[in-house]
């Protein structure tokens, strides 16, 4: 601020005036404290600008006759700023009698107000929780923010999202994963463990884009529908080559509902593990490597006939131990699993799992484990938003997907 006086020519009587009261504070600092000398200084400071800011209207009156704005001093008023200290310290503040005088100063303090608050959602946002953004701001700052403040300030994300959920989609998608994780949440008096729905999807131009996200008490095939309905009519999302999900009963019937053109690809990994959960522990590894054999299916030379004979080979082999074995692929069912085969060989890796929207899932719990649970449902939303857009921003938009440059439509794969 001196440095600015003495550029733009102030006159020597103020820049000595400042220059003397500030050196004078500063001797002055232990009996003074540095919470007072910063008052005084912010004080001087002030009155310098009263000072010029009124000295300009009276040149500018004399250059127009008297016909330009007239304002004068109006003593003080005082203000109580928290940010300079744990203390509450008071300012005297001059004024004008018009009151268009603003003093830059108190820019200034209020910009550091909204640094703190931008620190305040920016800790939140990589999953600290209140008390422990509370307790950080305290030490480096002096600052005592309450709980229910840094929550406050957490409804900016609320606007942001509900901005994007308002925001139609693309027309076309060559790809969609769909997966469900739990987080807890509170409902009226009781915690409970509810489904975030997820749904992100690979552009026509090879980026990765967040379609959908919801929650509901439970995951299920009418879970999925209400969403893949609210991705079509309120979204515009028309048209998916293939859709990616888990194994979850009559979900492709909903998928088939919304998007009958699309292909359907039931994740391989879900199967997997849901065959060795009933696994006795001294085969698993056997039945684990059978498991790839029967989907490991990424050559050219692969075929679904192929994959099916292969799997036939395996309920053989094991259904004199397992006898219900056969019922994990069901006739009408399994050709979902291995739908992936249709697509160029150079892609199938990344659409027979739902393991593409895995690393997602994994920041998501990295950044709310610190929060044992939501008090509301817009809460828990707007939180996982931002994790995502966050997530998004540095790896999803930032590198497209490459291999999906060979992606070839409905109809134009291997059979």
């Amino acid at each position: 601020m001196i440095e600015q006086i003495q550029n733009s020519k102030k006159s020597d009587k103020y820049f000595k005036l400042l220059s003397s009261g500030i050196n004078h504070l500063w001797t002055n600092t232990k009996e003074l404290g540095i919470d007072k000398f910063v008052i005084n200084t912010l004080e001087i400071l002030m009155l310098l600008e009263r000072d010029e800011y009124l000295n300009k209207l009276k040149l500018s009156r004399k250059e127009n006759n008297d016909n330009a704005k007239y304002d004068k001093a109006n003593g003080i008023y005082k203000r109580s700023f928290k940010s300079l200290s744990k203390d509450h310290l008071t300012i005297n503040i001059p004024r004008s009698r018009s009151g268009e005088f603003k003093p830059l100063v108190i820019e200034i303090l209020k910009q550091n107000q909204e640094h703190i608050n931008e620190l305040t959602l920016l800790l939140y946002q990589k999953g600290l929780s209140t008390r422990d953004i509370s307790d950080i701001l305290k030490k480096m700052f002096q600052e005592d923010i309450s709980y229910a403040t840094i929550s406050n300030l957490a409804e900016k994300f609320n606007d942001i999202r509900l901005s994007w959920e308002n925001t139609k989609l693309d027309n076309y998608y060559k790809v969609i994963y769909m997966d469900a994780q739990y987080q807890s949440l509170r409902r009226d008096d009781s915690y409970s463990k509810e489904a975030i729905h997820i749904i992100y999807g690979v552009t026509e131009d090879n980026k990765r884009e967040l379609l959908s996200l919801s929650v509901n008490p439970t995951e299920s095939a009418n879970s999925w529908e209400e969403v893949l309905k609210n991705l079509k009519e309120k979204r515009g999302v028309k048209n998916i080559d293939l859709i990616v999900a888990d194994g979850l009963p009559s979900l492709e019937d909903k998928i088939h509902q919304y998007y009958p053109g699309s292909i359907f690809q039931k994740c391989v990994i879900h199967k997997e593990r849901q065959i060795l959960l009933k696994t006795r522990p001294k085969e698993k590894a056997e039945m684990a490597e059978d498991l790839k054999h029967i989907f490991d299916n990424f050559d050219e030379s692969s075929t679904i006939e192929n994959a099916k004979n292969k799997l036939e080979s395996f309920i053989n082999k094991w259904k004199s131990k397992y006898s219900n074995i056969n019922n994990y692929f069901k006739e009408g069912i399994v050709d979902y699993y291995f739908s992936y085969i249709k697509f160029d060989k150079e892609i199938r890796r990344s659409i027979y799992t739902t393991n593409g929207i895995e690393n997602l899932n994994k920041q998501i719990r990295k950044a709310t484990k610190n929060k044992l649970s939501f008090e509301k449902e817009n809460r828990l939303l707007d939180y996982i938003f931002v994790v995502i857009k966050d997530f998004e921003e540095k790896n999803w938009q930032k590198y497209s997907v490459h291999l999906f440059k060979n992606w070839k439509k409905i109809g134009e794969g291997n059979n």
